[in-house]
């Protein structure tokens, strides 16, 4: 059946073991013990608040328990000194593009104090500074090799597994892919009836999952990438030849190529000037082309619960967007808005799926997905 912990006769928290461990676990970047530890202490929250089981409890009560658990298993019980003791005056600090901060996102990197996440509340957005300096981490302070891709001692940095989990991360491409054809609109059925004559680009291809996945529907796919270590393995693993450098450098590399699907899954929180990226890619993209961003979502309930500890806080992501502050950096560079959707599933064995797909319907689950065309 899973995993169950069961109280009372009664189950109150329910989960496959895949994703306990693909995703709770993996995301968490924390071991089975205590992540046991985590639910248990979110449970053992329902019954000291509330005095009724985590079963028995609404979806707010809910939320509150997993704040406690959160103090309690990840902060240690220090959640409100920490964050009391790490005030900041933002009057001469900017972000990488000019932004304005006012307000501190996460404290630490997963305790990691040397780092912090600040950027602007109304507005959205952030960015990871140096914790003494203030300054804004550079994106070339990240080197994309081997040990990036495979790290097994660097915390909260990198993509851990990256090359390892090919079934299940090939899966993921193609149900992504899939998403993104069913969401084009008429384009989406113009690819379906005649996929040969579709160009795409995916930027930060990595080892060519989703590449893999848009050459099983039939689309003719480039990617670029800076690691040449990952462009090794891209071609020993699928065959597929990547141009190699920094999408900024795309002009010189590219040549006068222009594509009908731009693909960016999980890069633009790595870039310092991500406006300046999209303006550029522009040139690139057709007439009727549709460009594709995937990034972690800044207004994310997981990372309001989760703090210094939301997993999408990295030491490597650089830049970070909600929903609407995408769209509004989408539309100063003069691109609209064809589909946006948010996702979240690591609570889902206690919030459940229902809570969740209202959740992302409201634009604050963790992963946003979203379409733009020229306007």
């Amino acid at each position: 059946m899973g995993i169950l912990l069961v109280n009372r006769g009664s189950v109150q928290f329910a989960d496959d073991h895949d994703h306990w461990r693909k995703g709770f676990c993996r995301l968490l970047e924390i071991e089975e013990p205590q992540a046991r530890e985590f639910i248990e202490n979110t449970i053992d929250a329902a019954e000291r608040i509330f005095g009724r089981s985590l079963s028995n409890i609404g979806e707010e009560e809910k939320i509150t328990c997993l704040f406690e658990a959160v103090n309690e298993t990840l902060y240690k019980g220090k959640r409100k000194e920490i964050e009391a003791d790490r005030e900041i005056d933002f009057t001469d600090l900017r972000g990488p593009e000019g932004e304005v901060p006012d307000k501190i996102f996460a404290h630490s990197i997963s305790g990691n104090s040397e780092y912090m996440v600040i950027g602007n509340e109304i507005e959205e957005f952030a960015w990871l500074v140096d914790a003494k300096t203030k300054s804004p981490v550079t994106a070339d302070s990240v080197t994309y090799d081997t040990n990036y891709f495979a790290p097994s001692e660097n915390n909260h940095y990198g993509m851990k597994e990256y090359t390892s989990q090919i079934e299940w991360r090939l899966e993921k491409a193609r149900r992504i892919m899939d998403l993104v054809v069913a969401n084009a609109g008429t384009r989406g059925d113009k690819w379906t009836k005649d996929p040969g004559t579709v160009r795409m680009l995916d930027v930060g291809s990595g080892i060519g999952y989703f590449r893999q996945a848009a050459q099983t529907l039939g689309f003719e796919h480039h990617g670029i990438d800076l690691s040449p270590d990952i462009i090794k393995q891209c071609k020993q693993t699928f065959g597929f030849d990547t141009w190699q450098g920094r999408v900024e450098n795309l002009r010189e590399i590219a040549g006068g190529h222009r594509f009908h699907l731009i693909t960016m899954f999980d890069v633009i929180e790595h870039l310092e000037k991500p406006r300046a990226v999209i303006t550029m890619l522009k040139d690139f993209l057709a007439d009727d082309g549709t460009l594709v961003i995937r990034t972690p979502n800044l207004a994310a309930q997981e990372a309001e619960i989760l703090g210094d500890y939301y997993y999408s806080f990295k030491l490597d992501h650089v830049r970070y967007f909600s929903a609407n502050s995408l769209n509004e950096m989408m539309h100063s560079v003069k691109m609209k808005s064809v589909f946006s959707e948010t996702a979240s599933h690591l609570f889902k064995g206690i919030l459940g799926v229902d809570y969740l797909f209202k959740l992302g319907q409201a634009r604050r689950g963790a992963d946003i997905l979203a379409l733009y065309e020229h306007a």
